[in-house]
């Protein structure tokens, strides 16, 4: 596991809701390699909360790079199909903050080969976008 400095984008972002807070996902082309950045919106919500709701969500005895590519899935299905979909925005500022995770894939997975969490920020964003949502699976981000 790598830890991150924080890091700024512009450019599409998708703000999706997943068993109750909201996550943000971008993704950018970082020295030949697609990096998706995925992190919480929600206040009050931290970033590792991705990984053990991964944990959860995958099969037992599954790695780490699994549990990557889980999250990479859940940010693609929400900017690829709309699935529970708080907002999206074609061209917005993004921040990540300091000390998120860094895990490289080894192999492409949904045209990503690094994925980065941390918490996010996006300016452009209301209180009630990034505000959690209804669902009937609370227990899986407990």
């Amino acid at each position: 596991m790598a830890t991150v400095e924080g890091t700024k984008g512009r450019g599409r972002f998708t703000a999706f809701s997943m068993f109750g807070p909201v996550f943000g996902y971008a993704s950018t082309l970082v020295d030949d390699q697609q990096v998706a950045y995925v992190g919480p919106l929600t206040p009050g919500i931290e970033w590792h909360l991705l990984w053990r709701v991964a944990e959860r969500c995958c099969r037992a005895g599954e790695g780490e790079v699994a549990h990557a590519r889980w999250i990479i899935t859940q940010a693609n299905r929400a900017f690829i199909c709309g699935s529970d979909v708080a907002v999206k925005l074609s061209d917005s500022d993004w921040e990540m903050e300091p000390g998120g995770r860094l895990m490289e894939l080894g192999a492409p997975w949904c045209n990503q080969d690094v994925l980065v969490t941390g918490n996010v920020a996006v300016p452009d964003l209301t209180a009630e976008q990034i505000a959690p949502k209804f669902t009937y699976y609370p227990q899986y981000a407990g």
